[in-house]
């Protein structure tokens, strides 16, 4: 029995090298030719680019009590477009509003695969006054994809999306911000500066 299945294989293993080593075969007299096709295999690894194209900048704040925006990735709408949304997620009347900057945010994504979005923010430095910051997909700008912020709670709000592959296309992304200072004296009067920062990676296995 064994000298059989020994045999068996061998044979096997004999006509793969012959499929393999055969792929064509013929005359070439009278001008004929032989032809065999030989497969070219390349793996593209997922990969991803990120351009900041523009800070989000809330300018000068007079500093009295109320919501101050840097908005405008709308293209001409007005501010109310985020301040409105940004004061349901502090839990304050929208009527707090003071003013907006246009100040909005913007980066560059290309990748070659389906990726996770997240969006996270460092408030070293920063204002102790609650601050938001929302990213919007150019085109739906009225609708935030993934939110972060620095002392505000963020419990149900998303901090990272889906981005789709797109064959040839770079994706703009605008980011809006919104502070709301509590207090005349929640913080001194000077220049302060923070971290946002767009982590790209590919999503969790199902």
């Amino acid at each position: 029995m064994k000298k059989h299945v020994s045999i068996a294989l061998v044979m096997v293993f004999v006509l793969a090298l012959s499929s393999m080593a055969l792929a064509a075969e013929g005359s070439l007299a009278g001008g004929e030719t032989v032809k065999a096709d030989i497969k070219a295999y390349a793996t593209v690894g997922p990969y991803a680019s990120i351009v900041a194209t523009k800070p989000v900048d809330f300018g000068t704040l007079v500093g009295k009590v109320g919501l101050y925006t840097a908005n405008g990735f709308d293209h001409g709408g007005t501010s109310a477009e985020f301040y409105g949304r940004a004061a349901d997620v502090f839990g304050v009347s929208s009527d707090l509003f003071v003013s907006n900057n246009d100040g909005w945010g913007s980066f560059n994504l290309e990748t070659n695969t389906n990726v996770m979005v997240g969006i996270s923010f460092d408030n070293t430095g920063w204002l102790d006054s609650p601050t938001l910051f929302a990213i919007a997909k150019e085109g739906a700008p009225d609708v935030p994809k993934a939110w972060a912020g620095s002392n505000v709670n963020l419990t149900g709000l998303a901090t990272e999306f889906g981005h789709a592959f797109a064959k040839n296309s770079v994706q703009m992304y605008g980011i809006d911000g919104a502070i709301y200072i509590e207090r005349i004296s929640q913080q001194m009067a000077q220049n302060y500066e923070g971290l946002i920062t767009v982590t790209v990676s590919l999503p969790t296995a199902q």
